[in-house]
């Protein structure tokens, strides 16, 4: 009875498949360069029949799990609401791994207890899919438990599936190469056997055999408990460590002295140097950006290779590796500055906004770090927080909305200087139109010419498939909807 009971649910589980399979395809065939409604309702059908799932089989989630898949959901329904290229990329990228992460978690350890290694292994769990597949499928396909030893009736239902699957393989096969026999079939079944029918069941097809291993991963086996993680040999002297950091607390103590005679010394420092504000910021950010990133990785290395004093850091250690985070995020802050002077004199852009939160998530993680040596806690504690730090960054950027804020920022300077890069303004998504529509009709002719051409109306008016909606997209259509183009004058 037990055997029968589990038999059930692997077909349940088959069965769940299917309708994601199905339900895929429906959202995404011919969908997958226009995502919009389509993911968020993916994802959370996704979610849904997870739980169902893990519920029938009596699988137990901690309560960690539901925030991590709530945020999961709530990165796929931005990508609905903002049309953003790259964060609704990032969004996409940020909710899979999401979801893979609590899948791994099932399975294994605590995300909470993660090294900076499991976190980058969740990108090939997918993997791990394969022999559950093959296993699953095989239990699916084992109708013992269901018809008992009858060997008739399990011939027969066996049989039936085996034909049923071969007649619809070979008649697709044979209509799309015949159109005398395809159409003989459209009269017989009232629909069309055709190559696309057959892209359409070979994309099902794929979709649920990725969910069968994927659930049959997660519930068919309680996972052995991962192996507890191998201490560290420590190979580093204190002395070495402490030659290295002093010798780099000087030279960039150096740098932060001259940086703030020319970041705070006026004009006049720059102009004697023969340099404008803009080349001066041009010249050095990313250089500082990957000092930044640099120094972080010395010190993480450093900190797990030092020899310790028990279980704790040796004083010495923590004041250099303090001392030289502290530098490290006045740099930053220096980065920060030529970033802002080159925005002064050219404007906001995508990736110069995007470059402000990377400085400032850089700073966030070695702030973390340097926690993470003076209270000598663990690296799984300190892995979980700049992992949590990720996640907050890009609910960050989701809440302020890039190409609505680079927008009202130009449009400020431009009220302010006169001076407006109105093509770039025009080129940049439906998130921006609330700001940019004024342009429509500014009393520049040059600046509206400029944003008509780039916006192109008529392609932002062009009506979608239901699935690949954008909430922000039916915003602007209906913004626009008493609009005509201007003429463009020569």
């Amino acid at each position: 009875m037990e055997n029968t009971s589990s038999h059930r649910k692997i077909l349940a589980l088959g069965g769940v498949s299917l309708l994601l399979g199905l339900a895929y395809m429906v959202l995404f065939y011919l969908q997958l360069q226009q995502i919009g409604l389509n993911y968020p309702l993916a994802i959370i059908l996704l979610v849904v029949c997870g739980l169902g799932l893990a519920r029938l089989f009596a699988r137990p989630i901690e309560r960690s799990l539901y925030v991590f898949m709530g945020f999961a959901v709530f990165f796929s329904v931005m990508v609905f609401v903002r049309e953003s290229p790259l964060l609704s990329f990032f969004n996409i990228i940020g909710s899979a791994l999401l979801l893979l992460m609590v899948m791994s978690a099932l399975v294994g350890k605590k995300i909470s207890t993660f090294l900076a290694w499991d976190y980058v292994k969740v990108v090939f769990l997918p993997l791990r899919f394969i022999i559950p597949f093959f296993e699953t499928l095989a239990e699916i396909a084992s109708l013992r438990k269901v018809v008992g030893e009858h060997s008739i009736s399990k011939e027969v239902i066996r049989g039936s599936l085996m034909a049923v699957i071969a007649i619809g393989v070979f008649s697709a096969l044979f209509a799309s190469a015949d159109p005398v026999f395809n159409q003989i079939l459209s009269h017989v079944f009232n629909f069309e056997v055709n190559a696309d029918l057959m892209r359409r069941f070979v994309f099902t097809a794929f979709v649920t055999a990725f969910f069968i291993g994927a659930f049959g991963y997660l519930f068919r086996k309680v996972h052995a408990p991962f192996a507890p993680p191998v201490s560290v040999t420590r190979s580093l002297g204190a002395i070495e460590i402490m030659i290295l950091f002093g010798a780099i607390n000087v030279l960039f103590f150096v740098f932060i002295v001259l940086q703030l005679t020319h970041l705070f010394g006026g004009v006049s420092n720059l102009v004697e140097q023969g340099l404008t504000y803009a080349e001066y910021a041009r010249k050095g950010f990313f250089e500082l950006v990957v000092v930044a990133v640099l120094s972080y990785l010395i010190i993480s290395v450093a900190e797990k290779q030092i020899v310790k004093e028990g279980e704790s850091h040796l004083r010495s250690f923590k004041i250099l590796s303090g001392a030289l985070v502290l530098e490290v995020v006045l740099i930053l802050v220096s980065a920060f500055m030529r970033l802002s002077l080159y925005e002064d004199a050219y404007g906001f852009s995508i990736i110069r906004l995007y470059s402000h939160a990377l400085m400032i998530w850089i700073g966030v993680v070695l702030v973390l770090l340097s926690r993470h040596i003076w209270t000598n806690s663990g690296r799984e504690v300190f892995a979980f927080r700049a992992f949590c730090s990720v996640i907050l960054l890009l609910f960050t950027m989701n809440i302020i909305n890039p190409d609505a804020f680079i927008a009202k920022k130009n449009l400020e300077r431009y009220d302010k200087s006169g001076q407006i890069d109105a093509v770039y303004l025009g080129e940049l998504s439906s998130d921006a139109l609330p700001y940019t529509i004024r342009l429509l009709d500014d009393p520049n002719q040059q600046a509206r010419n400029d944003f008509d051409r780039s916006l192109n109306v008529s392609k932002l008016r062009k009506s979608d498939s239901w699935q690949s909606k954008h909430l922000s997209r039916a915003k602007a259509e209906k913004m626009l909807e008493n609009k005509t183009p201007n003429p463009i004058t020569p």
